[in-house]
């Protein structure tokens, strides 16, 4: 005999299911539906700029998106010394670059691999800047505003 239960939305808890399975850059190579295009660029630890590497031996740290909700082209950041993903906390600097072509050009962000990123207005780091984010479909006051990024 089958048994309904029937839950008030009051009852239910809802909780974030994540994959413990690192995100490769290979396991981005279909782009999602609205995705114009794709680039790429290389962080590295305590320093500053994207660094010449093969995409497919990156783990993502970040996906930049032209468009608000993720469309247009992206500028996938990865880092190829990583294994595992970013730290915990924000207070470390697992690289960062300036936007060149890109710059005042993006309107919406994703982040994996326990990543965040922090947009700034200016150069190299400097101006008025976002708080560290983990996921935004719309950077709102921020859209087309930055010029470069931090990972933490």
């Amino acid at each position: 005999m089958a048994r309904t239960i029937d839950h008030s939305p009051a009852d239910l808890q809802v909780e974030e299911v994540t994959s413990s399975a690192p995100v490769m850059v290979s396991d981005l190579e279909a782009a999602p539906a609205g995705v114009t295009a794709t680039y790429y660029c290389a962080v590295r630890d305590g320093t500053f700029g994207c660094k010449p590497d093969e995409p497919g031996d990156g783990l993502v740290v970040a996906e930049l998106f032209q468009h608000a909700d993720f469309g247009g082209w992206r500028v996938v950041v990865f880092n190829a010394a990583y294994s595992v993903g970013c730290s915990s906390g924000t207070g470390d600097n697992e690289g960062g670059a300036n936007l060149f072509e890109f710059a005042n050009a993006v309107s919406s962000v994703k982040t994996h691999n326990q990543c965040d990123v922090k947009f700034f207005d200016g150069n190299n780091k400097s101006g008025t800047a976002t708080g560290f984010i983990d996921r935004d479909n719309n950077l709102g006051s921020f859209n087309d505003r930055a010029n470069s990024f931090a990972i933490s």
